[in-house]
C-alpha cells in the first residue's frame, strides 16, 4: 500500500470505531452544539441592538474551545486508550508505519472537528443574525488547519501522561488558556486581562485561529495573516518534533 493509502486505511478504522460507538457519537454532538452554538444563541437572542461583532466574536471563541475539545483532547485520550489496549503496536506490527498509523488517527480526529465545527456554524447562520464568512474557503481552511495543529498537540499530550485516564484532565489547563485567549469568556473578561497576558494568549493556536476566522468573516488583505500562519507552523514543527523522538508504542507498566 502507498503512504496515502496507509493513512486512509487507519483513517477509516478509527472511524468505523468511532461511529459504531453510540454513546460517543451522541455526546460529542450534543456537547458541541451545545458549546458551540448554545451560548451564542443565548447571546444574540439577548442583544437588542443585534450587535453582529459581539456574536461573531462569542461564535469564534465558542468555535476554538470546541476544536480544542475533539481535537487535542479527544486525540489524547484516543491514542493512549489505543496505546494500552495493545492496538497501535498490532497496527504496527502488521507492517504499517508509524507515519500512517499517527496520521490516519489524525485525519480522523480532523474530520470529527471540521463536520462538528459545520453543523455549529450553519445553526448559527440559520437561526441567528450572523452572516456566513465573506471568504468561506478561507474559513474553511483555517478550522482544518487549526485542528490539525491542535490534534498534534493531542499526541503529544498523550506522551507526557503516564496513564489514559489522566489524559483528559491533563488537557484542561491548555483548553482553559485557548478558550481564554480565544474570547469565549466574553469581551469583558477578555478586557480584564493585562496586557501581557493578553499577548501570551494570542501565541495559543486558537489565537491564530481567532484572527484568521475574522478575516475569512470580515474580509480583508490577505498579507496580514503572516503572524498567525507562522504561529500555526511553529506549532505545528514543535509538535512534530516532540512526536517524532518521543512517542512510544508500548503502554507503560
Amino acid at each position: 500500500m502507498t503512504p496515502v493509502r496507509d493513512v486512509l486505511a487507519v483513517a477509516r478504522l478509527g472511524g468505523r470505531l468511532f461511529w459504531r460507538d453510540g454513546r460517543a457519537v451522541g455526546g460529542v454532538a450534543v456537547l458541541g452544539v451545545c458549546l458551540g452554538a448554545g451560548l451564542p444563541l443565548l447571546i444574540a437572542a439577548a442583544l437588542k441592538n443585534r450587535d453582529v461583532e459581539v456574536v461573531l466574536g462569542m461564535h469564534l471563541g465558542m468555535l476554538a474551545t470546541l476544536l480544542t475539545i475533539v481535537a487535542t483532547t479527544q486525540t489524547a485520550v484516543t491514542l493512549s486508550a489505543r496505546r494500552e489496549s495493545l492496538v497501535l503496536k498490532r497496527l504496527r506490527a502488521s507492517g504499517l508505519r508509524g507515519r500512517a498509523i499517527v496520521g490516519g488517527e489524525l485525519v480522523n480526529m480532523v474530520t470529527q472537528a471540521a463536520l462538528l465545527s459545520a453543523l455549529v456554524s450553519v445553526i448559527l447562520y440559520t437561526f441567528t443574525y450572523l452572516p456566513p464568512p465573506e471568504l468561506p474557503l478561507l474559513f474553511a481552511a483555517c478550522v482544518v488547519v487549526v485542528a490539525g495543529v491542535l490534534a498534534l498537540i493531542g499526541v503529544v499530550f498523550s506522551i507526557v501522561t503516564r496513564r489514559p485516564d489522566l489524559n483528559a484532565p491533563a488537557t484542561i489547563p491548555f483548553l482553559l488558556a485557548s478558550a481564554l485567549g480565544a474570547g469565549a469568556y466574553g469581551p469583558f473578561v477578555t478586557g480584564l486581562l493585562p496586557g501581557w497576558v493578553r499577548w501570551a494568549l494570542d501565541l495559543l493556536p486558537t489565537g491564530a485561529m481567532v484572527e484568521i476566522a475574522g478575516l475569512a468573516y470580515r474580509g480583508g488583505e490577505l498579507a496580514t495573516l503572516t503572524g498567525p500562519v507562522l504561529n500555526l507552523t511553529v506549532w505545528a514543527l514543535l509538535a512534530l518534533v516532540a512526536v517524532r523522538f518521543l512517542f512510544r508504542w508500548d503502554p507503560r507498566r
